[in-house]
Order: structure tokens, then sequence, then C-alpha cells
């Protein structure tokens, strides 16, 4: 269903890095986390923009949520590929500023905790990061669920109102302009789904680093996460 992720790697240590940033919406994980690899010069991958890219294809179908079967049968018939350059394409469809429109914001959690979507896409997941080699993923199950073992494990947070903001803000860039009211509203009920859902909730595994973004630039919040990795980064 998903094409790896391929990625030009050198032969240091940074090869061997696995590297899980969870968080919810707004608090700057895709951001921080692209940041990383970038600096580090390992793979990025977004795990949300995957089931993104399933929200959207079942909203096209007009496919009925709670018949899991039918969600199955699409899953069999989709084919994901994920760039280097962090395109996605859907069935050989680049959407990757599709899936970023508000039906799909909309509806991602929904489609997120169904056990189906789940079980397809993690296991997917960690297929990437076995041949990927060195990685940061970033998701809401990474640390809990997609790669317990990973050696270096963050939590990004920050407050509903800074992190609905940051939102907006990002929303409008891209000729979206919606409210601050209706954004606020649209997190918090993402928050409340994800962290209560059945399978991989949203939550904060032990052994998690948890960095409170609210008052943090994405440069320091990366350079935080690099101290940890090496405290030996200038």
């Amino acid at each position: 269903m998903v094409e790896d992720l391929e990625k030009e790697s050198d032969m240091s240590i940074n090869s061997k890095l696995k590297i899980a940033i969870d968080g919810p919406a707004g608090s700057g994980k895709s951001t921080v986390a692209r940041e990383v690899a970038r600096q580090l010069n390992i793979v990025y991958l977004d795990t949300g923009a995957m089931y993104r890219a399933i929200t959207l294809k079942l909203l096209r179908a007009h496919c009925d949520l709670s018949d899991h079967s039918q969600v199955e049968a699409l899953l069999e018939q989709t084919v994901l590929q994920l760039a280097s350059d962090e395109r996605i394409f859907l069935d050989g469809e680049d959407v990757t500023a599709e899936i970023r429109k508000p039906q799909v914001n909309a509806a991602v959690s929904r489609v997120a905790e169904l056990p189906v979507v789940r079980r397809k896409l993690v296991r997917q997941q960690q297929e990437i990061a076995a041949a990927a080699g060195g990685i940061v993923m970033e998701g809401r199950d990474i640390a809990s669920t997609v790669m317990p073992d990973a050696p270096f494990k963050f939590y990004l947070d920050a407050t509903l109102p800074v992190r609905a903001r940051r939102r907006m803000q990002e929303q409008r860039e891209k000729g979206l302009p919606l409210s601050y009211e209706k954004v606020f509203h649209e997190i918090k009920e993402r928050d409340r789904i994800d962290s209560e859902r059945a399978d991989s909730p949203l939550t904060v595994t032990p052994g998690v680093q948890v960095i409170d973004t609210t008052s943090l630039t994405i440069a320091e919040v990366v350079e935080r996460i690099l101290q940890e990795i090496n405290p030996q980064t200038d």
C-alpha cells in the first residue's frame, strides 16, 4: 500500500538514529521534526500525512466509516507514495496540498481512530523506519506504538490558545482564512478524539521527554532535541 520513503544516507552514526516526536496539533512537531532530520541528514516522516491521505480517499469514496469491511476494501486498493521532498501521492495523484484542506482536517481524527486504518499504517510506518536506517518520525503514537524502542523520544506540547493561533496562521498562509474560534474548537475536539480513542491514543509514555513549546521558538526546540541526542553539539 505504501512505497517506502527513500533518502540518501551517509554511513555515519546518524544513519542509525531513531527519533520519535509526538504531540497534538499545533505543538510545532512537524516543523521541528523536519528541521531535526535536515540537520542530521536522515529521513523525515510525517505519519499524519499518511492518515490524511487515507482520509481523503475515504471522503472521495463517500465511505461509511462504520462499515469496517468497506474501509478495509478501499485500503487494499490504495497506493501511497511518499517522496523525499515530502510530497505524497495517492493512487498516483499528488495530493500534498489537498490533504491540508478543511474537509480533511475535520475528518482525519475520526479516520485515524479506526483500528483497521491504524493497523495498516502502523505496519507500513514500521517497515519504512526499518528500511530507512536513521529517521525522525512524528505523529501521535510514535513513541507508544510505532517506534517504542527508539532511543530518543519527545513529546511536544503547548497551550491550546497558542496552538490554535499557530494553526490559524498556517491555514491563512495557505489561503484558508479560518476564524480563530473555529480553529480553536476544531483542535480542542481533535485533542479529545485523539486522547480518548481505544487504539493507540495520544499519550505521554514513560521515558519520553516533554517539551513545552508555548514560549519557545522553533530553533530553540530543535536545539534542545539536538543537545539531548548529542550533548556535545554546539
